[in-house]
Order: C-alpha cells, then sequence, then structure tokens
C-alpha cells in the first residue's frame, strides 16, 4: 500500500459523528468548502489536520482590518492618508500574529507583501468614494437558522442608501470570469438572508469590491461584482445552502468523503494526505 493511501486510511478511522458534533453552526465558507471537495471539508472540520493559511489569505486579513477600521471613522476621517495611519498601526499585530510568522518572510518580501496590501486598500479609492458611504455596521456576525440550518457568518460592510440597505464583502484578489459570477454571489446572498432573518428586512443590493484587479482588462464595473437582492435568488441561495447541509449530514452518517480532483488541488493544503489529489496533480503536469 502507497505511503499517502495508508495515510488516508488511518485518518478515515477518525471517529465520525453527525455534522453538528463537529460544527456549531454552518458557515458560506464552510457550505463552499464540502461542496468543492467534500474530502478537504474532513481534513479541515473532523480531521483537524493544520490548515496554514497562505499568503494571500494573510494579505486578505490585513486589508480587511485596514478598511474595516477605516469605514469606521467620520466619514471626512476616510482617506488614503487615514488609512496610511491605520495601516502602520496594526502593522506590529500583523508582524506578530502566528499566520504572519509561519509564511517565513524575509524582510524583502515582508516589504513586498506590505506594498501589495496597500495596493488592495489604495483600490478601494478607484471603486467608490469611502467618505460618501453612509455606514451601518462593519465586520457584523450574524447566527440565524435559514431553512432550518444554523447559520454563522461575518458581514464585511452593511451600508445605508436612499432605497435601503446594501451587504458589501472585499475580495483582496482579482475579480471572477463571467460563469463564475454567481458561485462568488452565493456567500453575500447568504448573508441577505440571514440579514432579513435577523432584522425582518430585506437588503435591496448584495455586491462584492474586488480590490486588486488593477492590472486585468476589467472595467470598473467588472471590479464590482452585484447583485439586486430578489425573493427568487434568495430561494435559490438557500436551498442550495441546504442540499450542501443535507449533503454533509448524509456523509457525515455513512463515514464517506469522497475527494472532487481538479486543478484547486494544486493548491490544498492537504495535498500530501489526499491521493487522489495527488495523483490528479501528477497526471495533469
Amino acid at each position: 500500500m502507497e505511503e499517502t493511501e495508508l495515510r488516508d486510511t488511518e485518518l478515515q478511522k477518525v471517529p465520525q459523528l453527525p455534522a453538528m458534533e463537529h460544527v456549531s453552526a454552518f458557515s458560506p465558507s464552510s457550505s463552499a468548502t464540502f461542496e468543492q471537495c467534500p474530502k478537504q471539508w474532513y481534513f479541515k472540520y473532523i480531521a483537524k489536520l493544520p490548515d496554514p493559511k497562505g499568503e494571500d489569505a494573510v494579505l486578505g486579513t490585513f486589508t480587511h482590518s485596514v478598511l474595516e477600521l477605516l469605514l469606521q471613522e467620520p466619514a471626512n476621517n476616510r482617506t488614503k492618508d487615514k488609512a496610511r495611519e491605520i495601516a502602520r498601526e496594526i502593522w506590529p499585530e500583523v508582524e506578530d500574529d502566528p499566520d504572519f510568522l509561519a509564511l517565513g518572510l524575509s524582510d524583502i518580501e515582508a516589504l513586498s507583501f506590505r506594498k501589495r496590501s496597500w495596493i488592495a486598500i489604495e483600490g478601494l479609492w478607484e471603486l467608490e468614494q469611502p467618505q460618501e458611504v453612509v455606514v451601518d455596521s462593519t465586520e457584523l456576525e450574524v447566527k440565524v437558522k435559514i431553512n432550518n440550518i444554523p447559520f454563522r457568518g461575518f458581514i464585511d460592510r452593511v451600508e445605508k442608501e436612499d432605497d435601503g440597505l446594501v451587504i458589501t464583502d472585499y475580495k483582496s484578489g482579482k475579480a471572477p470570469s463571467r460563469r463564475f459570477e454567481d458561485d462568488k454571489l452565493q456567500q453575500v446572498l447568504l448573508y441577505a438572508a440571514a440579514l432579513e432573518q435577523l432584522g425582518g428586512f430585506r437588503p435591496i443590493r448584495a455586491r462584492l469590491l474586488f480590490l486588486n484587479n488593477r492590472n486585468a482588462s476589467n472595467s470598473k464595473n467588472r471590479r464590482i461584482v452585484e447583485v439586486e437582492v430578489t425573493e427568487k435568488n434568495l430561494t435559490k441561495a438557500a436551498e442550495k445552502f441546504e442540499h450542501n447541509w443535507v449533503e454533509l449530514n448524509a456523509a457525515c452518517a455513512s463515514e464517506t468523503f469522497h475527494a472532487k480532483p481538479q486543478i484547486l488541488c494544486k493548491w490544498c493544503s492537504f495535498l500530501q494526505s489526499c491521493s487522489q489529489g495527488q495523483k490528479w496533480v501528477s497526471a495533469s503536469r
């Protein structure tokens, strides 16, 4: 038996319990992980294998933190200079963060990291004027039930417009091609459904701001991916969420978590523990 197959067999011996024994709530990211690859979900939430954040993920966290604090400032303070000040103030915390330290960056690489972060932060001004945003809340935690499923999520920003509330989520990567937009919008539509459950009112729009799309051929409109919130797309998002939850519970009950080998296997944290993923990556070279 191959070493990787032996590791897979050993991991499958971990006691399996219903989904709620492993997660107290189902988040958009957890749902997306299971949909993308049930075995990846198993490694992360049941086997609890190490899942170190990559440089892009750590950069995204830093960028989000700066923008969260910036949008908490009075409107006339939301300038690039203030953003730089905030970035400098919280940088020592980033340097000491275990996720950042695990990257093992040299001084030159750390400087490049800061420059890349600033490009993403500064990208906000190419999409909107922060001084004009009427903020309702930032980094809002929501815990509700969607289709009787325990839901938990953190909304980057909720803002007020004349005709209602808008949900905004920052993305430090590049905008997806049009055929993948619906998948990306699933997250913010679930946030809209959660807010409706929580407050009894429906947001009018949900959108994604792609901050780091500067060098792409996309126009400004392609860096803001948004959707009007309707009964139809809320129902569709909730049904997809429910489908993933049902499938997850079935996988937990049967102790069967199938791998879905694909291009993303190349960047999976658990590749060394997944023989199927390794075989796919080797075959794709």
